[in-house]
């Protein structure tokens, strides 16, 4: 008979990324935290914002995190994990790219009075406007891990954010990205 120890506990994992967000280079700050059973399996949830944001540039978004680890006892292992969930964007766009002209050419148009009282019709596809959509995330991720001491463990891994339920955003929003966690608590 070999008898052996179970370690589980829980821990919290401070999370940076850098990924694309709507076709720029954006840093995503965050975290993750949960239960950790066997030094194998982890679940728990999770949490992203974008550090870089601005009034026409913004996303959050979090759910659920479910885990693995392999080698986790060792000074280096791998695992993988994924993030299930929702979240909101707000980003900026033309009326033009948002709903095009009814002839199909440059956006919707403008009355306006040409002098002598005259009607006329101009173009506003360039007018910018901010708008924000909910959506649903699902974010797999494969990591790297270095234990630093008995309760500390770095991770570096690489992943893809899958977007869905964005209707004109999902393509602005979904991408790779690659983070570094610190691990800290029991589990580690």
């Amino acid at each position: 008979m070999i008898v052996e120890r179970v370690t589980s506990g829980f821990f919290v994992a401070p999370d940076f990324r850098v990924t694309e967000v709507d076709r720029r280079t954006s840093e995503l700050a965050g975290a993750y935290a949960g239960w950790i059973t066997d030094n194998t399996l982890f679940v728990g949830g999770g949490g992203y914002w974008l550090a870089n944001r601005s009034r026409d540039r913004e996303m959050a978004y979090g759910g659920l995190v479910v885990g693995w680890l392999a080698r986790a006892d060792h000074r280096f292992g791998f695992g993988a994990k994924a993030l299930v969930g929702g979240g909101q964007a707000t980003l900026s766009s033309t009326v033009g790219d948002i709903f095009g002209r009814p002839d199909g050419r440059d956006g919707p148009l403008r009355r306006l009075q040409l002098p002598g009282g005259r009607p006329a019709l101009q173009p506003i596809s360039n007018a910018r406007v901010r708008f924000r959509e909910g959506f649903f995330v699902a974010e797999p991720e494969a990591n790297l891990l270095v234990n630093l001491t008995r309760h500390l463990r770095l991770t570096a891994g690489v992943g893809y954010r899958l977007i869905g339920g964005a209707r004109s955003a999902d393509d602005r929003l979904r991408g790779v990205s690659g983070s570094f966690a610190l691990q800290i608590g029991h589990g580690s």
